[in-house]
C-alpha cells in the first residue's frame, strides 16, 4: 500500500509512556483535523478542501494512535480525514486507504470490546474505504487486492470477486490473488455476472495449477469446489492430498473434516482431529469442527468437552463460550450451561452470540420437554 513505509516509519520510531498516553505532536495533528472539520459536532459543514500539510498531520496521527493500539481515536481522526476530502478531491483515494486500515485494525482488534454487529458494520465500511482508495484506471494490484480482501471479509463476495479480476488483469499469474478469487468465486455463488461460481471457481484454479503447479493448495481448493459441488467423496480424495504434501496445515485439516462429515463420516473426522496438539484443538475454527464431529457421531459429553478446552484457551471469546454453554446444555449438564450463560451475559461483546445461545437452549429444553411429556 502506498503508505506501508511511511506506516513501519512511524511504528518504529513511537515509543509511548507505560500508560498510553499519545505524544503531543499526535494531538496536535488530531485536533487541527478536527478543528479543520468544523470540530466534530454533529451537522456542522466540514471546511472545503484539503491541504498536504493537514492530511500528513491527520495520516501520522492515525499511524501513532495506530501504533499505541489506540484504535477508537485513530478511526475518528481517519473518518474526518475522509470527510474532508470528499470524492474526487485531490487527497480523496489517500484519505480512504488511511481509513480503511484504522477501520480494519479497529474491527480485528482482540481488545476493542466490539459486538459481532459492530465488528461487522466497521469491516464493511473499511472495505468500502478500500474501494474508494482505488485511483481510476489504478494499476496497483496490491491495493486491488488488498480491497478484495476487506470486500471478500465483510461478505462483499461479488465485489471481491470483480476485484480480484481487477488485480488479475495486471498480475495474471498471482498465486495469492487467485486462490483467494476461488474462494470469493465459491461464496459469492451464482450471481457474479451471471457466471456460476463453481464454474469461475474451477477456472481461476486451473490458472492457478499452471501458475504454481507444485502448491497442495489447488487441491485444497479443488476439495472445496467438490464441497460446493455437493460431491464429498472427491473433496475427501483431494483433501488428503494436499494434507499428504503438507501435513502441517491446518487449513487442509479443516477442508477434510467438514468434507468427511459431509460424507457421513463424523467419527473418521473426530478421530483425524482428535490426534493434533492440544493448542491446536483449542483454535476457534478447529474445535467447531472437532466439536460438530463429535456431536454427529452421538458423543454430545465429548463435544462439550471440546467446547470447554477451546473456552480455557479462549476465554474472552464470546463465540466460543456461546458454543460451549449450548453443548454443555446438549450433553445434559444445565448448571454447566447455566454457569457459562452468566458469564456470557456479562461479556460487553456477547452480543447476536447471547441471543443464539439463548435461542438455542430454549430450543433444546423445548425439545426435552416434549420428549418425556407422558402421552
Amino acid at each position: 500500500m502506498r503508505c506501508e513505509a511511511d506506516r513501519r516509519a512511524f511504528s518504529a520510531g513511537f515509543c509511548d509512556t507505560p500508560a498510553m498516553r499519545p505524544c503531543a505532536a499526535m494531538l496536535v495533528a488530531s485536533a487541527c483535523l478536527l478543528a479543520a472539520c468544523g470540530g466534530g459536532t454533529a451537522g456542522t459543514p466540514a471546511a472545503a478542501g484539503l491541504t498536504a500539510r493537514e492530511y500528513l498531520d491527520a495520516r501520522e496521527a492515525v499511524e501513532k494512535f495506530l501504533s499505541a493500539e489506540r484504535t477508537r481515536e485513530a478511526v475518528i481522526v481517519a473518518r474526518k480525514l475522509v470527510e474532508k476530502a470528499p470524492e474526487g478531491s485531490e487527497f480523496a483515494a489517500r484519505a480512504n486507504e488511511v481509513a480503511s486500515r484504522a477501520l480494519f485494525t479497529h474491527a480485528r482488534l482482540p481488545t476493542s470490546g466490539l459486538a459481532p454487529d459492530e465488528r461487522e458494520a466497521l469491516l464493511r465500511e473499511a472495505a468500502l474505504c478500500a474501494i474508494r482508495s482505488i485511483e481510476p484506471g489504478g494499476r496497483d494490484a496490491a491495493a486491488i487486492g488488498f480491497a478484495a480482501l476487506l470486500a471478500a471479509g465483510a461478505g462483499m463476495h461479488a465485489d471481491a470477486v470483480r476485484l480480484f479480476d481487477e488485480a488479475l488483469a495486471i498480475e495474471p499469474e498471482n498465486p495469492a490473488f487467485l486462490m483467494h478469487a476461488t474462494l470469493a468465486a465459491l461464496r459469492a455463488g451464482g450471481g457474479v455476472e451471471g457466471h456460476g461460481g463453481i464454474d469461475r471457481a474451477r477456472a481461476y484454479v486451473a490458472r492457478r495449477r499452471a501458475a504454481d503447479p507444485a502448491s497442495a493448495w489447488n487441491d485444497g481448493l479443488d476439495a472445496e469446489i467438490a464441497l460446493a459441488a455437493k460431491d464429498p467423496t472427491t473433496a475427501v480424495r483431494l483433501a488428503d492430498r494436499a494434507m499428504a504434501a503438507e501435513r502441517g496445515m491446518l487449513e487442509f485439516r479443516l477442508i477434510a473434516a467438514r468434507a468427511l462429515r459431509a460424507d457421513g463420516r463424523a467419527a473418521d473426522a473426530a478421530r483425524m482431529l482428535s490426534a493434533l496438539e492440544d493448542a491446536e484443538r483449542a483454535k476457534p475454527a478447529i474445535a467447531e469442527q472437532f466439536a460438530l464431529a463429535l456431536a454427529e457421531s452421538g458423543d454430545a459429553p465429548g463435544a462439550a468437552r471440546a467446547w470447554s478446552e477451546c473456552l480455557r484457551a479462549n476465554p474472552a471469546d464470546a463465540f466460543v463460550r456461546a458454543e460451549c454453554a449450548i453443548a454443555h446444555h446438549r450433553a445434559g449438564d444445565s448448571a454447566r450451561a447455566a454457569a457459562e450463560m452468566e458469564l456470557l451475559r456479562a461479556m460487553p461483546a456477547a452480543g447476536a452470540h447471547l441471543s443464539r445461545a439463548e435461542a438455542a437452549l430454549r430450543e433444546e429444553t423445548a425439545l426435552r420437554e416434549e420428549t418425556t411429556a407422558p402421552r
